[in-house]
Order: C-alpha cells, then structure tokens, then sequence
C-alpha cells in the first residue's frame, strides 16, 4: 500500500494531500517518517477527545477515504488503480470549480 501512496504523491502530490492516522506508537511513527516510509502529514490515532478511528467508523488498517474539494467524503475503501482513478477523477473535477 505504502509504495503506491508514495508513487501518487509524487506524481500528483500538488494537486492533492494525503492525511495519516496511525495506530502505531509515537516512536514507530516518528521512525516512519525519519526513515521515509511516510512522506505526508500524519496524526496519532488517540486524541483528547477519543480515538479518530472510532469517530469516522474505521474497523482496520488502512482505511482509506477520499474527500472532495469541499471536503466531502467522496470514496471509501479504494485501493490500487481503483484509488489513482478515483484520485485523478476528484482532481479533474476541482480543476472545474470556479474559483
């Protein structure tokens, strides 16, 4: 999963962003990025006000969702060329919005 996100981001990666939330430790995060397993912002899964994954309904990893422009949740659970079409797709379309 990880090597097809990375291949995304750095084709596309100004015209979309990839948001993390991990489950893992701080430190294994951390590492993850220091060592560039990660490129992209990530968020540790436990908040002040409970788990994210428990707020968005997340039942196991990866988990992945696309919004909109606008922020709507557009796709859940895309994977591989599914998810690069529906990536691409979301981008045409905000190309389109006037601004």
């Amino acid at each position: 999963m990880l090597p097809h996100e990375r291949s995304l981001v750095k084709e596309l990666g100004n015209d979309f962003a990839i948001v993390g939330i991990n489950d893992d430790s701080k430190e294994k995060l951390v590492e993850m990025v220091n060592d560039g397993t990660t490129t992209w912002r990530n968020f540790t899964n436990k908040q002040k006000n409970g788990k994210i994954s428990d707020q968005w309904g997340v039942r196991g990893w990866p988990t992945i969702y696309l919004l909109d422009q606008k922020g709507i949740i557009r796709y859940k659970g895309v994977r591989g060329e599914e998810l690069e079409n529906a990536v691409k797709e979301l981008i045409a379309q905000g190309q389109n919005i006037e601004k």
